[in-house]
């Protein structure tokens, strides 16, 4: 392969990519308690095993009544009902009850204890019910088969209530054991930093991808192993490479992603490994590399190689696996001023949302800064952005696109 000079489009990268993970999660999963499960990674679709509510129950402290009994009460005509116990009632009769309890059989409603004035064995009523009213009926809220989670979904908090109040106790979400590599001379990891003199005397720059990396894995429910920052050694990076893929399903590499005399991660991934892509008509992004290397055994692990300038790495991140795994939420607003792109590539735009005269509402977005893959306070203060396709030459003010939000 002719390392960066056969671009191949976003759509058939994309293609590539995700075709590969859709093989490699196939069986890549482990069991463990809905409590411990907030954004994991579902494995498999959720169906409901029962109807929620299980049975009819109360949705307010009252009374069960029958609601054909009230019909006619106000406050100047109130009815008088016999107040009993048990689980059942007959005409003209009643059983106080709580939120959650079951209906009582008999009963098909239930009035608010506001409406009512309780006084020995009778209640006086003074509200005019119908049947259902205040009651939470069986399979009101989920049917017994209804798909509650589906596979690839993230679990959030309002997923885990529901899934334990169908009494799911255990679930299989996404269990990818993924490596995260950075290289560079230029580099320092933050903790080796003694003060911010020793970057301009020495000319290093803080390693500020990994962390970020890491946290963008860690958003999509999975947990990066973070090995040592690697120097331009060729050996080097070899070695701890193929440590990483001995131990890992995935593995993520930033830095020496083009082809100039000291870019050696690109170089030994392509000997170690069979290089599916290596150049992406994306701005910022391009120099994106993806690979598949085959273990002794005949298993296979994904490699990305990511560029080592921190946006073009977060948004080769966000196109090629964030997105596989946790699609961002999108809408679409008017820009409020002309942008314009190249045809043949496909530029991320990243944007912010600015006010406009519609009563001072946040209701368009504007670029933030269009080229500049080393930028980083241009992704740091965008709120979306915006991908225009190759077949695109820009936009014109007022014009409504489709935003991701970030």
């Amino acid at each position: 392969m002719e390392l960066l000079k056969n671009l191949i489009s976003y759509h058939d990268a994309k293609n590539i990519v995700f075709n590969n993970l859709d093989k490699l999660i196939n069986s890549k999963y482990k069991t463990i308690s809905v409590l411990n499960s907030l954004n994991k990674i579902s494995f498999e679709d959720i169906k409901a095993p029962t109807d929620l509510p299980m049975f009819n129950k109360s949705a307010m402290d009252g009374y069960a009544i029958i609601a054909e009994d009230t019909f006619g009460a106000s406050e100047n005509n109130p009815i008088i009902l016999n107040l009993v116990e048990g689980d059942e009632i007959s005409s003209e009769e009643c059983i106080k009850v709580c939120t959650g309890m079951p209906i009582p059989k008999g009963a098909n409603a239930v009035v608010m204890k506001e409406y009512c004035n309780e006084e020995d064995n009778f209640l006086e009523v003074r509200w005019s019910s119908y049947p259902n009213e205040n009651i939470s009926r069986i399979g009101e809220d989920i049917k017994k088969g209804e798909t509650i989670l589906k596979k690839g979904e993230t679990i959030n908090p309002y997923h885990i209530a529901l899934l334990l109040s169908l009494g799911i106790k255990d679930i299989k979400v996404m269990d990818l054991k993924i490596g995260l590599i950075s290289t560079g001379d230029e580099l320092i990891d933050i903790e080796d930093l003694k003060d911010i003199q020793q970057l301009k005397n020495q000319h290093k720059i803080v390693n500020s991808n990994t962390p970020m990396l890491s946290a963008l894995i860690n958003e999509t429910g999975l947990t990066p192993n973070i090995y040592k920052l690697v120097k331009d050694n060729e050996e080097e990076i070899k070695n701890i490479l193929l440590n990483a893929l001995n131990e890992n399903d995935i593995i993520f590499t930033t830095g020496g992603t083009s082809v100039g005399d000291r870019d050696y991660t690109i170089k030994v991934i392509n000997d170690l490994c069979s290089m599916e892509l290596h150049g992406v008509q994306i701005r910022p992004g391009k120099p994106f590399g993806f690979a598949k290397y085959k273990t002794n055994e005949g298993e296979e692990k994904l490699i990305f190689i990511l560029s080592g300038y921190p946006v073009a790495g977060a948004v080769q991140f966000e196109l090629f696996f964030r997105n596989y795994f946790k699609p961002r939420k999108y809408l679409y607003l008017p820009l409020n001023r002309n942008i314009a792109s190249t045809l043949g590539r496909t530029d991320i735009l990243r944007l912010k949302f600015v006010e406009t005269n519609n009563n001072n509402k946040k209701s368009a977005v504007e670029p933030l800064k269009i080229t500049g893959s080393g930028v980083l306070s241009s992704i740091a203060k965008a709120d979306c952005y915006t991908i225009i396709g190759e077949n695109i030459e820009g936009y014109e003010k007022g014009e409504v696109i489709k935003v991701y939000i970030l």
